[in-house]
């Protein structure tokens, strides 16, 4: 553990959001997290201090945050593309932390939400953030692109079968963001240099790619030929299911409308990641060559 600074991972129990608690004690830092099921999350992390509790209950982030240098804060994603319940337990989160004298919140946010869109994920962090800079918490608002481990890791199998689950039009652009760097950009630029950003950044890769780009990369780090799942008709399919989706209260009746969303604006920064962080970002090919490359196979 590191004797210099300790923070809190709040909303991180999940197996997303497990790869920001991983980055966090790699560079370092002496983590605690709050965990609503805190056995199977000592199990996974077990060099990091796990209390029971919920970001629904500020009294249980009051005593998380008691004495840390900082919490790095992950909102759940709501149903139905209701931003309601993300909202709601930012704000109870937040009481948490000004009854805790917090020293720093740090939170992951998304790309294009200074303004609000009708997306649910996206119209939450719109109103989070607001939430966040009127809270008079210090804090870091760190702007992420599509996660590279959440697109790309868990679609493995399909990748070495020479397909890539991504139905949308092959011309929008993205930018990407890796988990483990956002954990190393808040252990090496913010706590070891004990930096308050008080507003956002858009922490993402400084290249855009479109999904022809994504194929051709994919299939020159694989030696074979890796190819987009064509968007028709896959894409209507998932349109046509939104409705079964909201009946069932199932994840993607939030997901489908941020793919629709992505399908006609793509998903870019429009902030350029500020050129005087030495901090190296690290880009597609690199992930991939870390996946597919020579380095998995050996």
């Amino acid at each position: 553990m590191n004797d210099h600074f300790q923070i809190t991972a709040i909303g991180c129990s999940g197996p997303v959001a497990g790869h920001f608690v991983e980055g966090l004690l790699e560079g370092g830092a002496a983590v605690r997290i709050l965990a609503r099921s805190p056995a199977g999350v000592e199990q996974r992390f077990s060099d990091a201090e796990v209390i029971a509790g919920s970001m629904k209950n500020s009294s249980d982030v009051e005593r998380a945050v008691a004495g840390v240098d900082a919490a790095f804060l992950i909102t759940p994603m709501g149903l139905n593309n209701d931003p309601t319940l993300e909202i709601e337990a930012a704000r109870l989160a937040l009481e948490g932390m000004r009854r805790g004298k917090l020293k720093h919140l740090i939170y992951a946010s998304c790309l294009g939400v200074d303004r609000q869109c009708g997306v649910g994920i996206l119209d939450a962090k719109y109103h989070i953030e607001r939430m966040i800079r009127d809270s008079g918490i210090p804090h870091s608002i760190l702007r992420c692109g599509t996660y590279m481990e959440d697109l790309f890791d868990p679609r493995l199998h399909l990748l070495r079968k020479g397909k890539f689950l991504y139905p949308l039009n092959k011309s929008r652009r993205f930018n990407f963001t890796r988990q483990h760097d956002v954990a190393g950009f808040i252990v090496q630029e913010l706590m070891t240099k004990n930096r308050v950003l008080n507003g956002p950044i858009d922490f993402v890769t400084r290249e855009t790619y479109s999904i022809a780009d994504i194929e051709m990369l994919l299939s020159s780090v694989a030696g074979f030929e890796i190819r987009a799942t064509p968007r028709f008709p896959v894409f209507h399919l998932y349109r046509a299911l939104l409705p079964l989706f909201r009946i069932r209260k199932h994840r993607f009746s939030s997901v489908i409308p941020l793919l629709v969303h992505f399908d006609k604006n793509g998903y870019t920064s429009t902030i350029p990641f500020p050129q005087e962080s030495q901090f190296a970002m690290t880009d597609l090919e690199r992930h991939f060559r870390g996946i597919l490359g020579q380095e998995a196979r050996q």
